[in-house]
């Protein structure tokens, strides 16, 4: 998908920092291969859709559509204010991802016992043991995970035993300070108003799952990494994220085929995952990368069925890489669950026009989209 595109539409009139909602808000999608936006408003309780936009990283760093790059804050701030520009954005009102990369997410048990009123203290306690940092440099959340309905009766009997019984499971978030001071200056500088702060899965999530009781694996492909979470009856239960993404597909071909960059994007996205027989040697080079993708996924649906006693049988596909030819059937083939594409945009409210260019691009707003979503609620 060459991401570099805007559109602007012309209509009928827990973890964050909030401040009363707007009458129209934009995500802030910052990955290091794309910047993407969504500006909503809200009307008569629905959401709907006024703008969006994403511009390619790789031009703003020298390099090319589809590369990775962190851009110094100048060149950042510049690539904001175009996107902004160029999309029609008009709100100066955000709501801002904020990098796994630049978080640390994990569950701990503590005590039933532990009263409501105490348990937010005994919570920056337990904190300590798990954050690999010093707990003045993050800012932390959490919340009380539900205990799981209708999990198997072997999973039920283990969990009976006093030792568990008598335990409660807290999903423990933090995000550094650092981060969220240089994601403040950078809107400061752009011309935004920084309305909320979320971690990108969580708003991913809340743009592409509807009302799911049962557990459903979200994959969300980026350039350089890939992020998975586990949603159960609504809630995050699971969170992995490991380097490796749509970035390396290309990188493979380039390599194999002693091509340039630019040349084996162009073939990644033109070809993808083609059953052609033409085809066959462009998939052979890409396959191994997926597979190892996919496998990963496939350990973290059996760690959780392993760990709550639900299996997962849903895979929702998001983020750019996502939208690679062919993907969600390597998806199936190699994790034996349903998997189908992430169509955030059905959330909102556009003209049905655009209803095919927004269902094919929707996975790539998936994030951008959710925060946008979540400012509108607050």
């Amino acid at each position: 998908m060459d991401i570099q595109f805007f559109k602007k539409l012309s209509l009928p009139q827990k973890f964050g920092f909030w401040k009363p909602s707007a009458p129209n808000i934009i995500g802030v999608d910052i990955g290091t291969s794309s910047i993407k936006i969504v500006q909503l408003k809200k009307e008569k309780e629905r959401a709907i859709l006024e703008t969006y936009g994403a511009l390619a990283v790789g031009p703003y760093a020298n390099l090319k559509i589809g590369q990775a790059a962190r851009l110094p804050e100048a060149k950042a701030v510049e690539m904001i204010q175009d996107l902004l520009k160029e999309s029609g954005a008009k709100s100066k009102n955000a709501a801002v991802s904020i990098s796994l990369r630049n978080t640390f997410i994990t569950t701990i048990q503590l005590p039933a016992a532990t009263s409501k009123s105490n348990l937010s203290d005994v919570v920056n306690i337990e904190a300590r043991r798990y954050i690999p940092l010093p707990i003045s440099e993050v800012v932390l959340d959490w919340w009380v995970i539900p205990k799981a309905i209708g999990a198997s009766e072997e999973f039920k009997e283990k969990e009976s035993a006093p030792e568990k019984r008598d335990m409660v499971e807290i999903l423990l978030v933090a995000i550094y300070k650092e981060a969220i001071e240089n994601y403040k200056k950078l809107m400061a500088k752009a011309g935004l108003n920084i309305q909320l702060f979320e971690i990108e899965i969580f708003s991913a999530i809340r743009s592409s799952i509807g009302r799911e009781v049962s557990p459903v694996l979200l994959i969300d492909f980026g350039a350089s990494s890939t992020k998975m979470a586990i949603s159960d009856y609504g809630v995050v239960r699971l969170v992995h994220t490991f380097d490796r993404g749509s970035q390396d597909l290309t990188m493979a071909l380039s390599n194999s085929l002693a091509i340039d960059f630019e040349r084996a994007e162009e073939m990644k996205q033109e070809i993808g995952f083609s059953t052609k027989p033409e085809h066959k040697e462009i998939v052979s080079i890409m396959e191994p990368i997926m597979q190892y993708i996919f496998s990963e996924a496939s350990r973290f649906i059996a760690d959780y069925r392993r760990k709550h006693g639900r299996p997962v049988g849903r895979a929702i596909l998001m983020g750019g890489g996502s939208l690679i030819k062919g993907l969600v059937d390597v998806g199936v083939r190699n994790m034996g669950i349903e998997t189908v594409l992430g169509d955030p945009f059905s959330k909102v409210e556009y003209p049905a026009i655009l209803h095919a260019v927004l269902r094919q691009a929707g996975p790539a707003f998936a994030t951008a989209l959710g925060l946008a979503l979540r400012g509108l609620q607050e």
